[in-house]
């Protein structure tokens, strides 16, 4: 008897070390869903740096760099992404319209994180969700799903806000820039004709007024009337600055640009929905708001585009 007691006691110990050693050096998992693009980019930028060997995180973006998320169509591989995620993370303000019922079907256990959550928003004619245009608000987003990733890898947040800090330097830096490039512009210069009404908060942030023939969706229909009286606006006020967008149709802006003899350059492309392809892993976001900024003064201050 003494000896079998002996025997248990020692594989107890033997296996419990084993077990032990596992569960010590095997690197715990966690699964981030973000909906697009952008989350993607300040995802990245706040969990860089993490040791794989403490978390190795898994981020799965659903919808694809060079597809417009107003009109995204679901994949049975995005359901299974969001079924095993751990946190879901999406813009809100009704962008992402597709993603609820996705969520409500899966029965996931993951948190769903509103980046959008607290920031004031315009909600005529609708709730306008291209926030991230404003650069402050952009400061906001990105603190609140650093909060958010603190408080669900708490082993990780000196990491995480370390990186919060850094980057939100950044953002003020390019916050400053933008306001300094804009205000070279007369105010009375500064109208652009844009496909969608997605850069609302850029102008009301850095002072530019920003028409558009289609509404907050790329999805909506064009109003004849609308686009009759912008087409009048362009001729009255001689508005030069004329864009198209990476992910819209051109075929409304071609139609502008026929009726009031206007030239739009075909590489002269305003990012509304997505990000650039920037040169760095981490500089997406930065990179767009920068080439945006450039072909705005590009096109209202050409002489000034020049000299910088």
């Amino acid at each position: 008897m003494l000896r079998a007691l002996i025997g248990i006691t020692i594989c107890i110990v033997f296996f419990g070390h084993i077990t032990s050693a596992f569960s010590t050096n095997e690197p715990a998992n966690f699964r981030i869903v973000t909906s697009f693009s952008l989350l993607k980019n300040w995802v990245d930028v706040l969990t860089k740096g993490i040791p794989t060997d403490r978390v190795v995180i898994t981020h799965v973006t659903l919808v694809p760099h060079h597809v417009d998320p107003h009109v995204y169509q679901p994949t049975p591989m995005d359901s299974k992404a969001i079924v095993h995620a751990d946190v879901v993370i999406k813009l809100g303000l009704s962008f992402e319209g597709w993603l609820d019922p996705l969520i409500n079907a899966s029965s996931t256990k993951a948190e769903c994180v509103i980046a959008s959550k607290d920031i004031v928003y315009r909600d005529q004619p609708a709730p306008d969700p291209h926030i991230w245009h404003d650069v402050q608000k952009a400061r906001q987003i990105v603190r609140h799903i650093a909060t958010v990733l603190c408080r669900l890898l708490p082993s990780e947040a000196a990491i995480i806000q370390r990186n919060a800090n850094a980057y939100d330097d950044q953002l003020k830096q390019l916050d400053a820039w933008v306001h300094v490039k804009i205000e070279k512009i007369p105010m009375d210069k500064r109208k652009i004709i844009t496909t969608h009404d997605a850069f609302y908060y850029y102008g009301a942030a850095y002072g530019v007024t920003f028409i558009a023939p289609v509404g907050l969706s790329t999805e909506a229909e064009v109003d004849a009337k609308t686009l009759a009286t912008i087409v009048h606006q362009i001729k009255d006020e001689q508005i030069t600055a004329v864009f198209f967008e990476n992910l819209a149709n051109r075929n409304v802006m071609r139609q502008i640009a026929e009726e009031t003899s206007i030239t739009i350059k075909e590489d002269a492309i305003l990012y509304a929905d997505s990000l650039v392809e920037a040169t760095g892993e981490y500089d997406a976001y930065e990179a767009t708001i920068r080439h945006n900024t450039t072909l705005i003064v590009g096109a209202l201050a050409p002489v000034l585009c020049a000299e910088d």
